[in-house]
């Protein structure tokens, strides 16, 4: 914090944030969540706060391992392209940071970023990839069959010029 500035509420710094933030702690139960935590979960900070994560991750998610390792080692970790579960927010594919809070509680803050839209957008450039190595193919494939056509096409043409008149039909059916 700067030291001559005008004082700033932490809390309207954590409640300006988009992205989920949460506050856990001991045995994981949440003491803070943001108003974009709110929305996450779907459900009102007054819920939020008392309840255990688990009542609204599944237990076997990698948040809780996430969580027990900032406990254990008091230092900061993050992790990408997490899938979590619960009953009110459906299945969501996250990155996850946590942190210890200070250096002398067992507060651990989470913040979660929602990925889906930069995957879909990930999974569009693939498909649109995908499609223009199609399109090479064919016009590959196509001007690969036109040529054996043309040399056929071409030496009809030529016999055509020497052939009898009941050739002739059948040269002049080839091209």
């Amino acid at each position: 914090m700067c030291p001559e500035s005008s004082p700033i509420d932490p809390m309207a710094i954590l409640g300006a944030m988009p992205d989920p933030i949460l506050v856990l702690g001991v045995d994981d139960k949440i003491l803070y969540g943001n108003p974009a935590a709110e929305q996450f979960f779907t459900t009102s900070a007054a819920v939020l706060c008392g309840q255990n994560l688990a009542d609204l991750v599944v237990r076997d998610s990698p948040v809780f391992a996430l969580a027990n390792q900032v406990r254990q080692n008091s230092s900061s970790v993050s992790d990408t392209g997490v899938t979590i579960d619960g009953p009110r927010i459906g299945s969501r594919l996250i990155a996850v940071s946590a942190a210890p809070l200070g250096t002398n509680t067992a507060a651990i803050v989470l913040s979660f970023q929602e990925q889906s839209i930069a995957r879909k957008m990930n999974r569009q450039l693939t498909h649109r990839a995908a499609a223009r190595s199609v399109t090479a193919m064919a016009a590959m494939l196509a001007h690969e069959v036109k040529n054996p056509l043309s040399g056929i096409r071409g030496a009809a043409q030529l016999l055509e010029q020497a052939a009898d008149i009941g050739d002739r039909e059948l040269t002049q059916l080839i091209c």
